[in-house]
């Protein structure tokens, strides 16, 4: 009696364990859901605090590593990537590169979003032939080198083929572009030079079903008579 007592009190601590951590990862889960929202409308301040408020309540339960691993993971992209956006280049780079640095090997996106900040810490704007071709030469090493372990990353295969293009094209006497800082939603587009109404050609879809007596198109119902059999 005694045994099947304690059997039952044991099965009710780990079920009571079990929902509170489900709860405290629900609550989380919704608070980052609100910061990606704020950083969805360009809110880099409210969007910073609200990831540091989760990644705080995510290091109480530090001694806990494979507790919420997946949401701690992603804050800390988050947290990068808010960094990242806002221009925060070198230190970011130094955080996550020096000796003291907490080891990111197991995060992909966030070793990413390191390689893209260690790139543009070096860019400067209206550089030289032989600056940009140096600053892509690190961007290429940096991408290539993240490339080694992870061959499978799309975003990071896609940056080094354009550091690589564009790195051939300027060695083959191409201008050498002007690198600006990245926003959120993109660089401003520009009309294109000489550009006249007159020379923009618009293609309207035409019905897929035509009735041949409401048109004029010669085209449309030519051909011989269909005969019906029987």
């Amino acid at each position: 009696m005694v045994k099947t007592a304690l059997r039952y009190l044991v099965v009710a601590i780990l079920l009571a364990i079990a929902g509170v951590v489900l709860l405290v990862a629900s609550r989380l889960e919704r608070r980052v859901a609100q910061a990606d929202q704020e950083m969805a409308t360009l809110s880099l301040s409210r969007a910073a605090r609200a990831y540091d408020e989760v990644a705080e309540e995510l290091a109480v339960i530090g001694r806990l590593p494979w507790l919420l691993r997946g949401t701690r993971a992603e804050v800390a992209v988050r947290q990068a990537a808010v960094r990242y956006w806002r221009g925060d280049y070198a230190p970011l780079v130094a955080e996550y590169t020096s000796a003291d640095s907490p080891s990111i090997a197991g995060n992909l996106d966030l070793q990413f979003v390191v390689a893209n900040a260690d790139y543009r810490s070096v860019l400067r704007p209206d550089s030289s032939r032989e600056v940009a071709l140096g600053t892509l030469d690190h961007a290429i090493g940096v991408y290539r080198r993240l490339l080694e372990g992870n061959e499978a990353h799309p975003d990071t295969a896609f940056n080094y083929e354009v550091m690589v293009r564009l790195r051939n094209r300027i060695a083959g006497g191409d201008e050498v572009p002007a690198f600006r800082r990245p926003t959120v939603p993109g660089n401003q587009g520009e009309n294109p030079e000489d550009a006249e109404m007159e020379d923009v050609q618009i293609y309207v879809p035409s019905d897929s079903v035509i009735d041949p007596n409401e048109t004029e198109d010669p085209t449309i119902g030519t051909g011989t008579q269909i005969r019906k059999r029987g």
